[in-house]
C-alpha cells in the first residue's frame, strides 16, 4: 500500500473504510441530453392529454353582456310600430264611418222607392257593396289592435250557419260542406270572434288557391293528457275535381291570415296554414272549449223530506205608473263630425217624434245643452271622448243635466260608468241596428 492509499484510511471512519471502492464510470454528454429530451418530452405528452381530457367535459358558457335596454334602435323600432297601428286604427275609424253612411244611403233610396218593381237595382248592389267594407273593417280592426281574450260560449253549428250567409254575400261562389261530429263542446270564445276567424281564414285561403271549389269545415274536440280542453277546427280547400291548375304558392301572407291569427292568438289559441299548390289549402285552429258541468247527485226521498219548504210567494200588487219624464219636451241632441252619418242618425231620431238638433262640433252641442238643458231627453255623440276628462261637453252634462240619457255611436268605455243611463252602437252599422239601438235607448228610464 502506498502512503497515499494509507493517509486516505486514516481520514475516514471505520465503517466506511471498510466498504469497497466502487469505479467510477465516465457517461458520454450524449446519453444526459438523450435523457433531458425524454423527460421534456414525456412531461408534454401529459400536459396535452390533460387538456384534452378536460375539453371532452362540458365547458360552461361564459354569461352574456348584460343586454342594454330601451336602446335608440328598440325606442325608435316601438314607435314606428305604434305609428303604424295607429295610422291602421285611423283607416279603420274612417273606414267604419264611410260604409256606415253608403249604407244609410241605399236604405233611404229604397224605402223612397214606391214599389219593389221601382226599387233601385244600384241600392242592392250598394248594400252588398257594404257588407265587404264591414268585413275589410273588421280584417283591419283585428289587423292593427292588441285585444285580449273575448270569453263567451260558441256552439260551432251556429257560426258554420253563419259562415255560409257570409261567404254567400261576399259573393265568392262557393258553398261550404259542414260536416258536424256527434258531440263537441261548446268554444270558450265569443260568437262573433269565432265567425271572424273562419270568415278570415276562408277568404284568406280562396285567394291563396282560387278557382278551388270545395271548402269544408269540421270540428273535433282535442285530447291532450294534461291539458285544458280544447277545440280544434280544420278549414280545408280543395279542387272538386282532378283537373286543377297550379297557382304560385304565396310567399307573404294577406291580411286576411293576419288578421284571422290576431284573433286566435289572442283567444289563447293555435293557428296553422299549409298549402299544397294546385292541391289543397289547410288551415288548422285551435281554441278552448267549454268545460262541462259537473251533473248533479240524484236526490232521495230522505233529501226531499229534510228539504225546507219553498218561501211564499209575495201577494200581486197592482204596477204602478211610470214615472213622469224628466225633460218634457222629448229632443235628442245630436253631435257628429260626419255629414252623411250626422244626416243618416238625425232621419231616424226625428222618425221617433223627436225634435233633433244636430251640431258638427263639441261646443256648438255644448252651447245648446246649456241654453235649454230640459228641453233634451237623449244626447247622442260619436266618440267617448266627447264625455271624458276635461272635455267641455262632459262638464255641461255633468253641471246641467245628470240624469241625461247618453247615446255613443262607438263602443262605451269604462270612463263612461258614471253616467246613469249609457248606450252604445259600434260602428260600422246599418239602419236597422240603428233603429233597434235607438228604440231600446228612447225606452229606458
Amino acid at each position: 500500500m502506498g502512503p497515499a492509499a494509507v493517509s486516505t484510511a486514516c481520514l475516514q471512519p471505520a465503517s466506511v473504510a471498510r466498504l469497497p471502492a466502487l469505479p467510477l464510470v465516465a457517461v458520454p454528454p450524449i446519453i444526459w441530453f438523450a435523457a433531458g429530451a425524454v423527460a421534456v418530452a414525456v412531461a408534454a405528452v401529459h400536459w396535452l392529454r390533460g387538456r384534452r381530457f378536460a375539453r371532452r367535459g362540458p365547458i360552461p358558457a361564459p354569461p352574456p353582456p348584460p343586454r342594454p335596454v330601451d336602446t335608440p334602435i328598440e325606442l325608435g323600432r316601438a314607435a314606428r310600430a305604434a305609428a303604424n297601428r295607429a295610422i291602421v286604427a285611423a283607416i279603420g275609424e274612417e273606414l267604419a264611418i264611410l260604409s256606415s253612411g253608403i249604407e244609410g244611403r241605399a236604405h233611404l233610396l229604397i224605402e223612397a222607392a214606391p214599389e219593389r218593381r221601382a226599387l233601385p237595382a244600384a241600392a242592392e248592389g250598394m248594400l252588398k257593396a257594404v257588407q265587404r267594407l264591414r268585413t275589410l273593417h273588421r280584417k283591419i280592426v283585428a289587423f292593427s289592435s292588441e285585444r285580449g281574450p273575448s270569453p263567451g260560449c260558441t256552439e260551432l253549428g251556429d257560426v258554420a250557419k253563419r259562415l255560409a250567409d257570409d261567404l254567400q254575400e261576399l259573393q265568392f261562389g262557393i258553398e261550404l260542406h259542414w260536416q258536424p261530429p256527434s258531440s263537441l263542446p261548446s268554444i270558450a270564445v265569443a260568437s262573433p270572434v269565432v265567425a271572424d276567424i273562419l270568415v278570415f281564414l276562408s277568404v284568406a285561403m280562396l285567394r291563396t288557391e282560387p278557382g278551388a271549389t270545395r271548402l269544408t269545415l269540421v270540428g273535433e274536440r282535442s285530447f291532450e293528457p294534461g291539458a285544458e280542453a280544447s277545440v280544434t277546427l280544420e278549414l280545408s280547400l280543395e279542387w272538386a275535381s282532378e283537373q286543377a291548375v297550379p297557382t304560385p304558392d304565396v310567399d307573404q301572407q294577406p291580411i286576411d291570415f293576419e288578421a284571422a291569427a290576431n284573433l286566435v292568438r289572442a283567444q289563447g289559441g293555435t293557428i296553422e296554414l299549409t298549402h299544397a299548390p294546385g292541391r289543397i289549402v289547410r288551415a288548422l285552429v285551435t281554441l278552448p272549449a267549454m268545460e262541462r258541468p259537473a251533473a248533479a247527485a240524484p236526490s232521495t226521498a230522505a233529501d226531499e223530506a229534510q228539504a225546507p219548504p219553498p218561501p211564499s210567494r209575495p201577494a200581486a200588487t197592482e204596477p204602478s205608473s211610470p214615472p213622469p219624464p224628466i225633460h218634457g219636451f222629448g229632443g235628442a241632441l245630436l253631435l257628429e263630425p260626419d255629414p252623411t252619418l250626422r244626416a243618416m242618425v238625425a232621419r231616424e231620431l226625428k222618425a221617433t217624434g223627436r225634435a233633433v238638433f244636430a251640431c258638427a262640433d263639441s261646443a256648438s252641442a255644448r252651447a245648446f245643452l246649456e241654453t235649454t238643458p230640459e228641453r233634451f231627453e237623449l244626447l247622442v255623440v260619436d266618440h267617448p271622448r266627447r264625455l271624458i276628462g276635461q272635455e267641455a261637453l262632459a262638464g255641461a252634462v255633468r253641471a246641467v243635466a245628470p240624469d241625461l240619457k247618453i247615446f255613443v255611436l262607438d263602443t262605451a268605455t269604462a270612463d263612461l260608468a258614471a253616467f246613469p243611463t249609457v248606450h252604445a252602437l259600434p260602428k260600422p252599422f246599418g239602419v236597422p241596428e240603428l233603429r233597434e239601438a235607438l228604440a231600446l235607448a228612447l225606452a229606458a228610464r
